[in-house]
């Protein structure tokens, strides 16, 4: 009897024990086994159910005012109650938004420096000892891509990162290329690719170029073209290869917004301060291209932008044609629309073949509502020479025109360029630069402008429009 009670009770055991494992072991697949416990949505090594930021990836986990919500994902990061996009301090806490100066910066924060001469106050300054004035900010934390270590918050230092800026905790990299999988083919990944990108390895997606040398202005130690780097500039945003500063304040006289002394070095009747060639006499400070330096010293180029004195003609109000005109063999034009597109990085191209007599080509802006009259004292073109892969000639060619048209018939010309004699052999003699070439608009009512490239005798010649622009009414 007592046998049988011994295996009784070793049977019931088994049994219990069972039932436990079916309950509570997770290779039994019973339901009790929190399977999303490590659930990592945005792959940062943070799991969802403590990650302050479940869907964005910040490894650092940051959160400046403490609320739980992580800077990356937190729309008012220092929880003052305003939005960081209307925050007038949105790293420091001013409920009030108080602006005594009304600069557009808080009170909390506006310290009136500029340590880094970028342009971007301290106290709002996402790098303020780091030269970034576009403030780039890849992983929304705050801290400007320019000084922030991890950029993209994946817990893996910038310096160590197959995809700095591309979210990619894993770091996988399947080629062993030395850029991650995340990032391949746009390796800062702002959906710009590499080979279209001005600025490979940092995130620029308006691929802004402010002084057109084909580096992107985020990526472009010296951003005016004028031969001093940022740093050392003491106007970073103007060229002024000469430094001039009249006042001794530590800022350029080209972008001084205040006083100098009353010297009129160049004796040209204007003051070397607010003078825009101090240097030489132009008391017309006639300035064609609207960036602070008059014409008779500018050397760097034009601007032609929304928010310049010369603006683009776009698509929304305009369109673009071209075609050969005149004696011309194998002439034609490619892609005429990309003239008044807002990028001088394209180009309508317009393509000689053999023009004989008076030939070539032109590319025209026309009103898509004849009723839209152009209102500008001065039209241009932002154009360029590519170099000639064999031998390119022109013989009493270059005649580049301007004219002007009114409900499609011609109003007026103005030839802004020419020459005698233009050789071109592999290269050699060519200027690819980009450049402005202007013309004061006529006195008559015009509605479309086009640029003609023709002469007597031109062959094998490409020339390519950017931009057809217009001075601001």
């Amino acid at each position: 009897m007592n046998t049988v009670r011994i295996m009784l009770l070793a049977l019931l055991a088994t049994l219990v024990l069972a039932g436990c494992e079916a309950e509570g072991d997770g290779n039994s697949g019973g339901n009790n086994n929190p399977s999303g416990r490590n659930l990592d949505q945005d792959a940062d090594g943070i799991p969802d159910a403590v990650d302050n930021c479940p869907a964005n990836a910040n490894a650092m986990q940051e959160d400046a005012d403490g609320d739980g919500v992580g800077d990356v994902c937190d729309d008012d990061r220092d929880g003052d109650g305003t939005d960081n996009d209307t925050d007038n301090c949105p790293l420091i806490a001013n409920p009030s938004q108080l602006d005594d100066d009304g600069d557009g910066i808080g009170n909390e924060c506006d310290q009136d420096n500029d340590a880094d001469n970028d342009g971007i106050d301290d106290g709002i300054d996402n790098c303020p000892a780091t030269f970034n004035p576009q403030q780039g900010d890849v992983d929304g934390d705050g801290i400007g891509d320019a000084c922030d270590p991890d950029a993209d918050n994946d817990g893996v230092a910038n310096d160590n990162d197959n995809c700095p800026f591309t979210a990619n905790a894993d770091q996988l990299d399947t080629d062993s290329d030395g850029v991650g999988d995340a990032c391949e083919g746009d390796r800062d990944g702002d959906t710009i690719a590499d080979a279209d990108d001005n600025c490979l390895n940092i995130p620029n997606t308006d691929q802004a170029d402010q002084d057109l040398d084909g580096m992107g202005d985020v990526c472009d130690s010296d951003l005016d073209g004028d031969g001093v780097d940022n740093g050392a500039d003491n106007c970073p945003l103007a060229a002024n290869a000469d430094q001039q500063d009249t006042d001794g304040d530590g800022i350029g006289d080209i972008c001084d917004g205040g006083a100098g002394d009353s010297e009129d070095t160049d004796g040209d009747g204007v003051d070397d301060v607010p003078d825009n060639c101090p240097s030489i006499p132009n008391a017309g400070q006639e300035d064609a291209d609207g960036d602070g330096k008059g014409d008779v010293c500018d050397d760097d180029g034009f601007t032609c932008s929304a928010t310049t004195a010369f603006q683009p003609l776009t698509q929304s109000d305009y369109e673009a044609e071209g075609s050969g005109i005149g004696v011309c063999l194998g002439c034609s034009v490619d892609d005429p629309q990309l003239s008044i597109d807002d990028d001088v990085s394209t180009f309508a191209q317009m393509n000689i073949g053999a023009a004989l007599v008076y030939g070539g080509a032109y590319v025209a802006a026309d009103a898509k509502d004849f009723s839209n009259d152009i209102n500008a004292q001065t039209v241009g073109f932002v154009v360029s020479d590519p170099s000639s892969a064999l031998l390119n000639l022109e013989l009493l060619g270059n005649f580049i025109t301007i004219r002007f048209f009114n409900d499609e018939a011609e109003v007026a010309t103005s030839v802004v360029g020419g020459g005698l004699l233009d050789l071109d052999l592999l290269g050699l003699g060519a200027n690819s630069d980009q450049r402005f070439l202007a013309a004061e608009s006529p006195a008559e009512t015009f509605d479309s402008v086009r640029i003609d490239y023709a002469g007597a005798v031109n062959v094998n010649k490409t020339f390519r429009v950017h931009n057809v622009c217009v001075s601001a009414p």
